[in-house]
């Protein structure tokens, strides 16, 4: 088995439907297919100017949290690249065609805005090159290098903030101990990133593969093909958007019966969160299965997925990151419950907090019952609609650098929503908001709650706090909310 590069830009219905559910999407020449209607990173239409040389910048979301989150990625094992070339991948082996080989399989995702585009008759390219490496000893041992193109329907569709580009290369090396190193580079300026890691590759007898989150996968039955899967390379899912973690596992062995493995999900202290035996079918050469594990019951933060056969004595592991989203990393179950705070009520949020991790599960499952909006749905609508919020806060009410959703602003709109009725003292009269005071204004009219808060810009330089009572007018009509 020679090198072989997954490219990712054919057209799958079944797919685009997956990846639609996971928040990523396939870029080609059949994107319209499956990106039509997602959401996109801002900036003009179709009818905007169209791209040159590409933002001098590519900036997702709210720069600290960003850093956060690459910090976090990273510390997970994943290869995780900010800015001028942002993007994120991991590494997984599976078994080789023969027992003296390995297969290797990095799996990227980058958003489209790291590219520059340009304009292409009725739609826009831009092209990228990703070179993925295996070095032991100083020595280069594999290396493939690939020139890529992404094609996009719209202007709208190039300022994509999400990583929405997915990339996966295989790499066949014997068993060993390797530094992987991967370049990408953008095909029309001289922006690129690099990542590098180490990494440990079995010799495979019985073994079980690395569990990969596989989006997609039909399970193959020997080793003289490679996987046919798509990966989810950032290996994070995103809570009240993601129902199920789906974990591909292989094992070689050709027991008619199959082979049963031990899946646990664990926390960062090692206590299991959910744990099962299954038996992955024989389908020839290999026996090879998906187990698919309920992402309520897994919290949020950092967690292991770990596979093992009991007659065997290793265990395999795979970091995975259950988060609110790339602007919300969170690490812990209590820095989880904080993003809550003007979800649920106090004395709600207090039986998340007790109890064994175990406990803490099931609780986080109730929690998600009890608040779910529309019981026939996957998704909590509440509480997905209630973190698209707190985005939209951070990018809009930012003050000092402090994060915008707990600005005096930003915690009424995650609190209560947009207001019925603004009035702004830049353009209307001052007297249409009942007040004297000198400075910018602004008044949000709640007329369900029969509120007006006003905000106040003392200073001129965006630094809006509560104006009189504002302040207690709130906190009155956040409880009122959560004790409904």
């Amino acid at each position: 088995m020679g090198l072989r590069v997954i490219h990712l830009f054919r057209h799958n219905t079944t797919a685009c439907r997956q990846m639609r559910r996971l928040g990523l999407a396939f870029l080609g020449a059949t994107v319209s297919a499956c990106v039509s209607g997602q959401p996109g990173g801002g900036g003009p239409g179709p009818g905007g100017p169209p791209p040159g040389e590409g933002p001098a910048s590519v900036r997702r979301g709210d720069l600290v949290a960003q850093t956060d989150m690459l910090k976090m990625m990273q510390g997970l094992g994943l290869f995780a690249n900010g800015l001028p070339m942002p993007f994120s991948g991991s590494v997984a082996t599976l078994p080789g065609p023969k027992g003296d080989s390995s297969l290797v399989l990095v799996s990227l995702s980058l958003p489209t805005q790291a590219f520059a585009f340009v304009r292409e008759n009725d739609r826009f390219r831009a092209q990228y090159i990703v070179a993925v490496e295996a070095r032991q000893g100083g020595s280069i041992v594999a290396r493939t290098e690939s020139n890529e193109t992404v094609r996009v329907v719209s202007f709208k569709e190039t300022q994509r903030t999400d990583e929405s580009v997915l990339f996966q290369q295989q790499l066949l090396v014997p068993p060993g101990t390797y530094t992987i190193s991967v370049l990408v580079r953008d095909g029309n300026t001289s922006r690129s990133g690099t990542q590098e890691k180490e990494v440990v590759v079995p010799r495979y007898g019985g073994r079980p593969s690395t569990p990969i989150i596989a989006m997609e996968v039909t399970p193959r039955a020997n080793t003289t093909v490679g996987p046919d899967l798509i990966a989810n390379g950032r290996s994070t899912m995103v809570l009240g958007r993601d129902t199920e973690l789906p974990l591909y596992i292989e094992s070689r062995d050709s027991a008619s019966a199959g082979v049963k493995v031990n899946v646990a999900i664990r926390d960062d202290k090692g206590a299991a969160l959910w744990q099962d035996s299954i038996t992955l079918p024989n389908r020839g050469e290999l026996a090879s299965g998906v187990v698919r594990i309920p992402v309520a019951a897994l919290g949020v933060g950092i967690v292991q997925a770990a596979v093992w056969r009991s007659d065997l004595p290793d265990t395999v592991t795979q970091p995975v990151l259950v988060s609110f989203g790339d602007d919300l990393p969170v690490a812990s179950f209590d820095e989880m419950v904080g993003y809550l705070r003007f979800f649920a009520s106090t004395s709600r949020l207090n039986t998340l907090k007790t109890g064994t991790p175990q406990q803490r599960a099931s609780a986080w499952a109730n929690f998600l019952r009890e608040t779910d909006p529309i019981s026939i749905t996957p998704q909590n609508e509440a509480l997905r609609d209630y973190f698209q919020r707190i985005r939209t806060a951070n990018e809009r009410f930012r003050d000092d650098g402090a994060a915008g959703w707990l600005t005096d602003r930003g915690m009424t709109f995650v609190a209560l929503g947009e207001p019925d009725q603004m009035i702004d003292n830049n353009n209307q009269g001052q007297q249409d908001l009942g007040v004297g005071q000198r400075g910018r204004l602004q008044a949000w009219d709640y007329t369900g709650d029969r509120l007006r808060l006003i905000f106040q810009d003392q200073s001129g330089f965006g630094r809006w706090r509560f104006y009189g009572s504002g302040s207690s007018d709130f906190q009155s009509a956040l409880q009122r909310r959560l004790n409904r």
